[in-house]
This record gives C-alpha cells, structure tokens and sequence, in this order.
C-alpha cells in the first residue's frame, strides 16, 4: 500500500494541501482566485472530539453564491473524509 495512502488526512499538519487544492479547484471551477486559507478555521468538533473545518467566510464568498457552494461542498468533502490525501496529492501534481 502507498505510503500516502496509508497516511490519513491530519487536518492541522495538511492545511497547506488544503488550501492549494481548495485554490485549485476553485480556479478550475469558477476562474477565480482566492485565498481560501482564511475562509476555514480547523476546530475539535465538542461532542465527537474529531478535528473539523468550520466556514469563516468572508463577505465577498457570502456574495457569491456559486463560490458559496463551491467552498461549502469541499469544506464537506473534507469532514466527511469523502476525500482522501492521496486523491488530493494526486490533484495537485496533475494542475
């Protein structure tokens, strides 16, 4: 088995992966470029103690709904481990 995939995705240590594969399918999707590391927070969930991301979005994502969605559903995505480190890894090298 891959090491990578082995390896799950750590919020906190993988944050700069997120981010560029938030960028990037933003980018591919919507032709915008944006920070998306400042429309997320990583936070323990109270009840389940697991690591989730949790919206911070800034008023200009608030504005557009179809970057709303967009980010929304990856924000998903990412806490229900739809997506995994290797899928995201393997995104990335392909841009």
């Amino acid at each position: 088995m891959d090491r990578i995939e082995s390896q799950p995705l750590h919020l906190k240590s993988d944050k700069k992966i997120i981010d560029k594969y938030f960028n990037l399918i933003i980018k591919k999707e919507l032709n915008i470029d944006i920070n998306a590391s400042t429309e997320y927070v990583v936070v323990q969930n109270i009840v389940s103690k697991k690591l989730i991301l949790v919206k911070t979005f800034s008023d200009s994502t608030i504005e557009n709904p179809s970057l709303y969605l967009l980010l929304s559903s990856l924000i998903q995505q990412i806490n229900t481990c739809s997506l995994t480190k290797r899928q995201i890894i393997t995104v990335l090298e392909k841009k």
